[in-house]
């Protein structure tokens, strides 16, 4: 069966062709795509001396870090073969990045790090991306926001738009809009009177990066200290402080260590909702720019739906560890999400 080749993809088969040890790089049929299009999740590239295939993952946003190490969440422990990622561009600090984790790329400015067998390596950084035509207005962090319920309940794609404005936290009219949106970028597809989510791996994608560049920047109240120094002792001062109040929960390392037992972390991340008022002085906490406590309001109602007690949902866990940028917080998320968004990190193009 052949193998549509379009846009983005298209354009990194032919930087990869552009290579001189590359006879061939072809997309293998694979699962079935969007609206029943033949979709592709392998590529075989063929070499003078070798043919080699590869999982192919492709993120069609432009790439943070934490997307990055989106990437190598989801491919860790999964990937049965070595595994190339498509992306719009590929600066020279997360090239470089990408080098150090041995993960290959391509992106369509003809920046790369492949290596086939031990005979074939290309290294290519330091292209610019190319200038961007008018693409319209961004998603913005409300609609990132509903991003992030639709990931956590999926089904809400198919309830009226009260239900996604109460989980969300955003008005009726943004609701709307995103959703047509949503429908006109391919990732919800109408199915006679239901609507369906179709690639949810794409949406969190979106939402990585939204979350990382837009939204936690918003929610973000700050970093402090108190005299409490280790996490143990932190914990219970907070939950001696603040109570049963439903309107706090913890992310990052202190919920993930309630989620799995892996990973607890020196920081401790604290998600409010709008009824927490003066939280950092309730709990005699000091500013401080390396302080382990971070105090952050929610991305939505939706966001308190913990998998354990005094936890937030574990997609926002998952987000926020690929955000601390450091090996065992990865591995973290890694355990986060092969518990609990194994839907969300299927390796997919």
């Amino acid at each position: 069966m052949a193998v549509i080749e379009e846009g983005l993809v298209r354009r990194c088969l032919e930087r990869l062709r552009d290579l001189p040890f590359v006879e061939k790089a072809t997309l293998l049929a694979g699962t079935e795509g969007r609206r029943g299009r033949p979709g592709a999740t392998r590529l075989r590239i063929a070499t003078p001396f070798v043919t080699e295939d590869l999982d192919l993952v492709v993120l069609r946003t432009h790439l943070t870090r934490a997307a990055v190490d989106g990437v190598l969440a989801r491919m860790a422990g999964r990937a049965r073969r070595p595994w190339i990622l498509f992306a719009p561009h590929v600066g020279r600090p997360l090239g470089e990045y990408l080098d150090e984790q041995g993960a290959n790329f391509v992106d369509i400015a003809g920046n790369c790090r492949l290596r086939i067998g031990r005979r074939h390596v290309a290294r290519i950084e330091g292209r610019p991306a190319e200038r961007a035509t008018g693409q319209g207005r961004g998603i913005g962090a409300p609609g990132f926001r509903i991003l992030f319920a639709l990931l956590v309940r999926p089904g809400l794609v198919n309830e009226p738009i009260r239900a996604l404005t109460g989980a969300a936290g955003v008005a009726t009219a943004t609701v709307a809009d995103r959703i047509a949106r949503l429908r006109d970028e391919g990732l919800v597809h109408q199915r006679g009177h239901a609507r369906v989510l179709t690639a949810p791996h794409r949406v969190l994608d979106l939402w990585l990066k939204g979350y990382e560049t837009l939204v936690r920047p918003k929610l973000l109240i700050g970093r402090f200290r108190t005299r409490e120094q280790e996490p143990e002792a932190l914990e219970r001062h907070i939950e001696e402080t603040l109570g049963r109040e439903a309107w706090w929960a913890y992310g990052a390392g202190a919920a993930a260590h309630r989620l799995t037992g892996y990973y607890r972390g020196p920081e401790t991340v604290l998600h409010l909702d709008p009824r927490a008022v003066d939280v950092a002085k309730q709990l005699h906490a000091l500013r401080a720019d390396d302080g382990p406590l971070i105090l952050l309001h929610s991305p939505g109602p939706v966001a308190f739906e913990g998998a354990a007690p005094r936890t937030v949902a574990p997609l926002l866990v998952y987000t926020e560890l690929l955000l601390a940028g450091d090996r065992r917080a990865r591995e973290a998320a890694v355990e986060v999400g092969n518990r609990y968004l194994r839907a969300l990190l299927e390796p997919a193009a």
